[in-house]
């Protein structure tokens, strides 16, 4: 089974086609009886009337589709962790909320998946690729459809084939985990909000002997800062004060990251690329171990819908 795990906090839009797109794609890959759908409203505003788009989804599915609205905002490693407690898939996908995935992307990223039992968290590229530049590639042009982004990623498919490179951290915009994974390592570490639990998380993967890779032919757009926007929308400030408001964050995230696991890192972040990834590997069990268990059912948590 197939499990993907959508979060949102706002952009029903987006969500919307989010949503339509992974239908379409498991629709024309045969797999749509072979899937399973973990709906997050990480404790959205009522105007986005997420719940509604989630529950109308569901009246519409072939697969299971399981709904949860947070109580209070858990932000990107909450609900991922969440997720991945939750999920029962063999393959867990998480997605943004903000992505319009296609048929070549789903494909490929199975494809590459089965090749080696050790790729254990694989992505691939998109119009935008958080912390990893390097796997980004735009749509030429200006897309009409759907069907254009479809398109495309099946020339990026035919020309890279099942191509893979592989990474020394994860971020984890769009990506597939293995079971195998979720066994060996549990899920992401809540300390981290928002920030450095997909880093922390895939760390702990490569210490457990997994690796990390991108799929090169597996393409998807993505639009980027989808909450960032709409935040600053909602709250009438700027872009960049959110940026700043978020930087504070990654900033705190990154202190609690080097506090776990290695304290002679550099005192302020830079980027993932400028971390010893190697030297991090090697580090004794750190504060709080490898292993992080999945959630339960803690009270006061979700309200499910």
């Amino acid at each position: 089974m197939l499990s993907f795990i959508i979060p949102a906090r706002s952009q029903p839009d987006e969500t919307a086609e989010c949503l339509e797109s992974i239908i379409q794609s498991l629709r024309l890959l045969n797999l749509e009886p072979h899937s399973e759908f973990l709906l997050l409203d990480d404790n959205s505003h009522a105007e986005y009337k997420l719940a509604d788009l989630f529950t109308h989804f569901r009246s519409g599915a072939r697969q299971p589709v399981h709904i949860a609205r947070f109580k209070a905002w858990q932000h990107y490693t909450g609900v991922f962790a969440y997720g991945l407690s939750k999920a029962r898939g063999d393959n867990v996908f998480f997605i943004s909320n903000d992505m319009v995935v296609t048929p070549a992307w789903l494909r490929t990223i199975l494809a590459v998946a089965a090749i080696d039992p050790s790729f254990g968290i694989v992505r691939g590229t998109g119009s935008i690729v958080d912390s990893h530049p390097e796997h980004s590639l735009s749509f030429p042009g200006i897309p009409n459809s759907r069907q254009d982004f479809f398109e495309f990623a099946e020339f990026v498919s035919r020309s890279h084939g099942l191509g893979v490179v592989e990474d020394f951290a994860f971020s984890g915009d769009a990506v597939m985990v293995k079971r195998s994974v979720i066994e060996k390592i549990g899920v992401m570490d809540r300390r981290f909000f928002g920030y450095f639990g997909d880093p922390d998380y895939g760390l702990r993967a490569r210490r457990a002997g997994f690796r990390l890779v991108c799929a090169k032919g597996a393409w998807l757009n993505h639009f980027g800062q989808g909450h960032v926007r709409a935040d600053a929308e909602r709250e009438k400030t700027t872009y960049d004060a959110q940026h700043d408001k978020r930087m504070a964050m990654v900033a705190k995230a990154y202190e609690l990251f080097r506090l776990k696991w290695d304290l002679t890192l550099a005192p302020s972040f830079l980027n993932v690329q400028s971390m010893d990834w190697d030297k991090l590997i090697k580090v004794p069990k750190p504060k709080g171990y490898d292993f992080t268990p999945p959630i339960g059912d803690e009270p006061g948590l979700v309200d499910l819908l």
